[in-house]
């Protein structure tokens, strides 16, 4: 826990126990998880993630008889191209990898990765430890998507980089709130609450720097000014300190306003 004191001002920040998913909000990317035991990502209402890539497959050539004859002569076709034994995780990776390079003619898909030991944490790229960590599905998105959400005629690589910067740049922020690096603040003014936000996610500076920016100009910079509190003892000496001065200052200020008055009447 995190305070800081100025003049009448009281800010504490503490960690927010519930913050609000932000793959529930709105998101250029579509999050595609598979797990044992979480749920993560996207709701979706997907069986495996042969079903997915499935879906994809033929939302790209043609989701219609067709399209699902060409699927299946693609499945069988790699049962003799392929050389890893039928079942194994390279033949699984193989059939994904070959589906996913006619898929990627209309979408966008990065990988997502698990490392789960003492909590969990996500990423794109994957992680070193094989034992605790594994691919647990994609993020995607369409082309056409992209080329809406950020303009143009036609798909380049310029958009390709900053659609898949987005994938990344949301990926990352759901990994905090994965890990848990979510926060709040509440501001008191003369021992009463003023205000109070929660659900700022991301490092401890990037939470910070978008509380400072919810601050009152009155308050501005005391995101800087934070002593960290350990204990509900600590935090309590400092209210009652913070109320000493408070009312220490209130009797100078009442003690100063009749001496004011006086020399006020003997001017006159």
């Amino acid at each position: 826990m995190l305070t800081a004191t100025r003049g009448p001002y009281v800010l504490v920040i503490q960690p927010d126990d519930d913050p609000f998913n932000p793959r529930e909000d709105d998101n250029f990317g579509k999050m595609v998880c598979f797990h044992r035991r979480y749920h993560l990502g996207d709701h979706h209402n997907y069986i495996d993630k042969d079903d997915f890539l499935r879906d994809l497959y033929l939302k790209t050539v043609g989701d219609d008889e067709r399209g699902a004859h060409r699927y299946e002569r693609a499945l069988d076709l790699m049962n003799y191209k392929i050389k890893a034994p039928f079942g194994s995780p390279s033949y699984e990776r193989e059939v994904d990898e070959r589906l996913m390079k006619v898929i990627s003619q209309k979408f966008l898909m990065l990988p997502l990765y698990l490392y789960d030991h003492s909590g969990i944490t996500m990423n794109t790229t994957g992680f070193s430890c094989p034992w605790d960590s594994g691919q647990v599905g994609w993020i995607y998105a369409s082309k056409e998507d992209a080329l809406r959400e950020f303009g143009g005629k036609t798909f380049t690589a310029a958009t390709r980089k900053k659609a898949e910067d987005r994938m990344r740049g949301e990926v990352e922020y759901y990994d905090s709130y994965l890990r848990g690096e979510a926060y709040g603040f509440e501001l008191y003014k003369d021992g009463e609450l003023e205000d109070s936000c929660w659900g700022f996610i991301g490092s401890n500076e990037e939470a910070l720097k978008g509380i400072e920016d919810y601050l009152p100009d009155a308050c501005s910079g005391m995101t800087g000014e934070l002593v960290e509190r350990d204990s509900p003892r600590s935090m309590l000496k400092m209210f009652l300190d913070h109320a000493r001065v408070q009312v220490a200052q209130a009797a100078k200020d009442f003690e100063k306003t009749p001496r004011q008055q006086t020399l006020q009447t003997e001017v006159r």
